[in-house]
């Protein structure tokens, strides 16, 4: 049984090396066997996903764990599900989640960890820069991401409003496959959930 860190990646179009470098010093205390960097590509003005990009900067502050980049996930609630399905194919059961975020999304974060990942989840956040409009739609994007977390039959169109939101329909990768339920799933049947790239090995 292992634990697992999950970094939640945001808009390639704000300060994300600003955000890793206030990630990182959290990292390192934490006691994880590999870490997780969640995010898709989210802007059209970037040829790589939020992973990557974390990725780069994580690998030049801290000495980190063995790494996992999850490229698919357009929403928090995708972060989640999608990198809950990458620690089981890698680790079987989880035993630890610790879930890093900025503190704009801490409540989101935080409600649908509990639904994800379970209670004993751990969520650390960071002050991160975003725009006026963010901070605005934040409490309505709450309330939809927690409806559909409890929905499953919903995500597809929430993957796709997220998608046209930020502007990379034509260029977004496609959905992982991933297990219609919640539940947590033995190594052997997470195998195929989600295809993932091992940037480092400890």
């Amino acid at each position: 049984m292992r634990s697992v860190g999950i970094v939640c990646g945001y808009d390639l179009n704000d300060d994300l090396q600003g955000y890793v470098r206030s990630v990182a010093p959290l990292i390192a205390r934490e006691n994880l066997d590999f870490v997780i960097l969640s995010g898709g590509r989210t802007s059209p003005r970037s040829k790589h996903s939020e992973a990557w990009v974390m990725a780069g900067h994580l690998r030049d502050i801290v000495p980190a764990p063995m790494l996992l980049l999850e490229e698919h996930a357009m929403t928090t609630l995708e972060n989640l599900i999608f990198a809950r399905g990458l620690a089981e194919h890698h680790a079987g059961v989880v035993a630890r989640f610790v879930v890093f975020c900025d503190r704009v999304h801490r409540r989101k974060v935080a409600a649908l960890s509990r639904l994800i990942l379970g209670a004993r989840t751990i969520v650390h956040c960071v002050d991160h820069d975003v725009t006026m409009r963010v901070r605005l739609f934040e409490p309505v994007s709450h309330v939809i991401e927690a409806a559909v977390a409890r929905a499953p039959w919903l995500r597809k169109y929430l993957r796709a409003a997220a998608i046209r939101l930020k502007g990379v329909r034509r260029t977004a990768p496609a959905l992982p496959k991933i297990a219609p339920d919640d539940k947590p799933h033995h190594r052997r049947d997470a195998k195929r959930d989600v295809e993932s790239t091992i940037l480092a090995v400890d």
